[in-house]
């Protein structure tokens, strides 16, 4: 399943197999987000800054690497600790002088400590991320309420968090 989503063959290595099935089934295709950011390799020589929301197992970190964009340094949020264990794995294993600073939860990111990272950084030239679709799927039968639904009303983190670094790279 890994190597169908675009994935190295066993990325997801050491969880059991219902975290795997889970994390994979919440991932980006990689090679399909790799197609949209190809550009970025021409843009960004000397690499890029990451922010990354709901990094999940890293499918944008991966398909990055895949074209090979130096990813500079990568801000990770991510709730779950099984997905943030895979990723740090991954990121230990393929990257060289890339720093990752990872956070474990988008509602404790304050317009702050998001300010602070982006002016340290000299700004993020991406970000990343697909908020949770829990309240959305169709496959959900129980709890379909929307952006209204407790995980997927995490969108809003989301849209905050662009605007406050559009608004701060603005300034600088």
């Amino acid at each position: 399943m890994e190597c169908l989503l675009g994935f190295p063959r066993d990325h997801t290595r050491g969880v059991c197999k219902m975290e795997r099935y889970k994390a994979l089934g919440n991932s980006f295709q990689v090679d399909t987000v790799a197609y949209h950011l190809s550009v970025l390799r021409d843009t960004f020589p000397d690499g890029i800054n990451v922010l990354s929301l709901f990094t999940g197992i890293g499918g944008g970190e991966v398909a990055l690497h895949k074209l090979g964009v130096h990813m500079k340094t990568v801000v990770s949020v991510e709730i779950s600790e099984v997905n943030r264990r895979i990723f740090r794995g991954w990121w230990n294993q393929n990257q060289t002088g890339g720093s990752l600073i990872e956070i474990p939860d988008v509602e404790t990111l304050t317009n702050d400590t998001i300010e602070s990272f982006t002016r340290r950084l000299g700004g993020f030239d991406l970000i990343i991320g697909g908020s949770p679709c829990n309240n959305l799927t169709g496959s959900n039968r129980l709890h379909r309420d929307g952006l209204q639904g407790e995980q997927s009303a995490l969108f809003y983190e989301y849209s905050r968090i662009l605007n406050v670094v559009k608004s701060v790279m603005a300034r600088m």
